[in-house]
């Protein structure tokens, strides 16, 4: 079996293909060397039997072969057929080595076609049946590494989209009974009470929509999506928490549509202007606008709230990650991290910029198509 192995690595192929060339290339070179030099000494001996009278004496001719390879025809000759020989070798070495890497090839195009939100994917397996041992043995272990990879993201995916569903009867049954209390108890001492109640019971139900959301993606739907009619339903919804803090939302109307799946946009704008807002402070602004070039749509979310780092400019995408600790009570960190997983979704690229003199500016680019 060690040597099965041995025979069928890729190094011993290759050193194997080298000697074999190489032996090749001094045998084809000295067979056209030797006959390109006998070919001129028959010419030779041609031209002096021609100027020799006839007669019956013998005569010794010699020739000798240094001056036949000092001949400026023989050397252009030979150069011609050393370049030959090496560019045909060198063709031939390629040849081979593409041949012997093919399977890599074959493995590559295989795991291109993995999509982790795929089941059906993972069921063709990796495994490179013909090629090298070292290919073989790679394409082997990277199945069984995906194939683990997968089982455990399928079981953390199904956990807490099983606990989100779980989570949500008893969150509706809870509201519906601080709802029911507040009807009955709506004096001034039970106020504080219900008031909390009824804000952290929402904040749960946003935090199990947003579980739902990242443990489940469906099927992209692309349509034409027009930019003015979605933000001008964003703003509906988020016009109590912005007018809670005094904060202005503007957005300049452009009339463009851009094609995309409607649901996934309007979560991924929805997540990042609720941002802008958490963390502007009272009386600031949020000013979103939209523009469209030749080759990607552009939309721009600006505020001038707090700020962020440059070293917290990525971080911020991590899921429970939060820049302000003292705001925790606002947020869960999922919202930044939900626009970028939808963002890679379809395709778009999220870039943070200053406002200056204070604030952040969030580019949502999408290319056209």
């Amino acid at each position: 079996m060690k040597n099965k192995k041995s025979y069928d690595s890729i190094i011993t192929r290759l050193i194997f293909s080298i000697v074999i060339i190489f032996i090749l290339m001094v045998l084809i070179s000295n067979f056209l060397i030797n006959r390109k030099q006998i070919m001129i000494m028959e010419e030779v001996f041609e031209g002096f039997s021609r100027n020799f009278p006839e007669n019956n004496e013998s005569v010794v001719l010699l020739i000798d072969s240094a001056q036949v390879q000092s001949t400026s025809s023989f050397r252009v000759y030979l150069a011609f057929v050393v370049a030959s020989v090496v560019l045909i070798g060198s063709l031939a070495f390629v040849f081979i080595i593409k041949k012997t890497l093919e399977p890599l090839k074959k493995l590559e195009d295989k795991i291109g076609r993995v999509d982790i939100e795929n089941p059906d994917s993972f069921s063709e397996k990796l495994v490179v049946v013909d090629g090298p041992t070292e290919i073989k043995e790679l394409s082997e272990k990277f199945d069984d590494l995906i194939q683990r990879i997968y089982k455990d993201y399928k079981k953390q995916k199904e956990f807490s989209s099983n606990v989100a569903h779980e989570l949500r009867t008893p969150i509706a049954i809870m509201q519906a009974q601080v709802d029911v209390f507040s009807k009955k108890n709506n004096d001034e001492n039970n106020l504080d009470f219900i008031e909390t109640m009824d804000a952290n019971l929402k904040r749960l139900k946003k935090l199990i929509d947003s579980v739902l959301l990242l443990s489940k993606r469906n099927k992209i739907k692309i349509g034409s999506v027009n930019l003015d009619n979605m933000i001008d339903e964003i703003f509906l919804d988020l016009d109590d928490f912005a007018s809670s803090k005094n904060i202005s939302l503007d957005y300049q109307y452009s009339n463009i549509s851009i094609n995309s799946d409607d649901v996934l946009i309007q979560r991924l704008i929805f997540n990042i202007i609720e941002n802008a807002i958490k963390y502007t402070e009272d009386g600031g602004l949020v000013d979103v606008s939209v523009i469209q070039g030749q080759k990607e749509t552009i939309i721009k979310i600006a505020d001038n709230g707090i700020g962020i780092k440059d070293d917290k400019k990525e971080e911020i995408f991590d899921l429970f990650y939060q820049i302000d600790d003292s705001r925790n009570k606002e947020g869960f960190g999922i919202g930044l991290s939900l626009s970028k997983d939808i963002a890679e979704t379809l395709g778009a690229i999220i870039e943070i910029r200053d406002n200056n003199p204070k604030g952040t500016i969030f580019l949502i680019k999408f290319r056209n198509i």
